[in-house]
């Protein structure tokens, strides 16, 4: 299946209007943009400033277009983080591509972010390109990093779009490993990634079709899942000394996804649902099961009120309830499907999600207040944050929240909300 997606991108690619010309006036042009921004963030528990982070971070976008085919992004960012009391210097680049555009096809090339489906939170078919889980940024889209892909896409009339992608590169999602309190005889070891080999590339193809009364998408991807699973090797060092390496372990797997998108009258609903499939099936406690998800999102705007309505629901195959053995010697497998589970959000065999924003704008959209809400009926878990938003002058920016996640002993809020709970000042420029 990978090998056909490859050569259906390859079609596209070479397929229509390499040998057109273009008509219109040369236009070459550059845009330089970006953003400065510092932010204190403090501990909910303990009001110490130094258990959070000093975040200062420069952000520079490049956009550069030659003629009418050409046309190249880059996103830089620099950032100097002391995170309890730990200081990182950080330089990232979160994307450079060049795009090439003859008629309906366009072809990018380069690092990119790609996030896909259409949901506001609960985006099931978005597993192309990863995330930074490792720090409590403030916004959601510092997160997101880039990898490098091959991504064309041919438009056929005005109603349908194919976009075929190749991941050549397996780039998986950097986790929390902080949130984890490691035992005597216990050492985390980073994860090795899958050899540079054709057979461990990634592709996925998405279908797009837009009408005057709705907006819908058919998805397919095989590649390893951005989430690594964690796994164990034991050491006998004697008959007496026994250590583990801790390190995340990649998998593979097979994502069959759907989206949709209408509006009625002032209201606008989304929809979306995927079918993931690990493709050797559940051979190891650092794969993930089976699951289906779906996720309905309804959202209407009364002037200057704005509210968000998401439910998500997940079914977990071939679900089982873990028993905390009686043999010292199997408590490490236990305890490494009990963390799986919990970065999977496969703690149960139905969960169900609901999420809430209220966000009102004020004085002509310089003032904005937002409080989103997240509960897993599921699980008890829940997020409550609050966001004050205060434009001081055009493009400055002053930005003051708290984040609050709260789950009972074994979820997986209640192992992160160290991480992420506290109560952030940011200010920022624009330009």
């Amino acid at each position: 299946m990978k090998r056909l997606l490859l050569f259906c991108l390859v079609n596209l690619l070479l397929g229509q209007g390499l040998f057109e010309n273009a008509q219109q006036a040369p236009s070459n042009t550059y845009e330089l943009s970006g953003n400065i921004k510092s932010s204190i963030q403090v501990d909910g528990d303990n009001d110490s400033l130094y258990l959070k982070g000093l975040n200062a971070q420069a952000n520079l976008r490049i956009k550069a277009q030659k003629e009418n085919i050409g046309y190249a992004f880059a996103d830089i960012r620099f950032s100097s983080f002391n995170y309890s009391g730990e200081q990182v210097m950080d330089f990232m680049l979160r994307e450079a591509y060049v795009d090439i555009s003859f008629g309906g096809l366009n072809t990018r090339l380069g690092k990119q972010i790609l996030p896909w489906g259409r949901a506001d939170i609960y985006r099931s078919t978005d597993n192309i390109t990863p995330q930074d889980m490792q720090y409590p940024y403030i916004d959601p889209d510092d997160m997101r990093m880039g990898n490098f892909l091959i991504n064309s896409s041919l438009q056929i009339g005005n109603g349908l779009n194919i976009q075929g992608i190749w991941i050549p590169v397996y780039s998986p999602n950097l986790l929390p490993i902080s949130a984890f309190d490691m035992p005597n005889g216990v050492q985390y070891r980073d994860i090795t990634l899958p050899d540079r080999e054709f057979k461990n590339s990634g592709a996925a193809i998405k279908m797009d079709l837009r009408t005057s009364e709705f907006d819908a998408a058919f998805s397919y991807l095989n590649a390893y899942s951005l989430q690594p699973g964690f796994a164990s090797e034991m050491h006998i060092l004697s008959s007496t000394l026994v250590t583990f390496n801790f390190f995340p372990q990649a998998w593979r797997q097979q994502v069959f996804g759907f989206d949709a998108a209408v509006n009625y009258n002032a209201w606008s609903i989304r929809c979306e649902g995927s079918y993931m499939l690990p493709e050797n099936g559940i051979s190891a406690s650092y794969i993930s099961n089976p699951e289906s998800q779906w996720t309905l999102g309804i959202d209407r705007s009364w002037k200057a009120l704005s509210v968000l309505f998401e439910y998500n629901g997940k079914f977990v195959s071939d679900y089982y309830e873990l028993i905390e053995p009686l043999d010292p010697s199997l408590i490490m497998d236990y305890q490494l499907a009990f963390y799986n589970r919990l970065f999977f959000r496969q703690t149960e065999e139905y969960v169900h999600n609901i999420f809430i924003r209220i966000a009102l704008s004020m004085f002509h959209n310089t003032f904005e207040i937002e409080v989103p809400f997240s509960y897993n009926l599921s699980t008890d878990e829940y997020l409550i944050s609050t966001h004050i938003h205060l434009d001081l002058a055009d493009a400055l920016r002053l930005s003051m929240g708290m984040n609050m996640y709260h789950g009972d002993e074994g979820t997986l809020f209640n192992l992160l909300k160290p991480l992420y709970n506290g109560y952030y000042c940011e200010l920022k420029l624009s330009f």
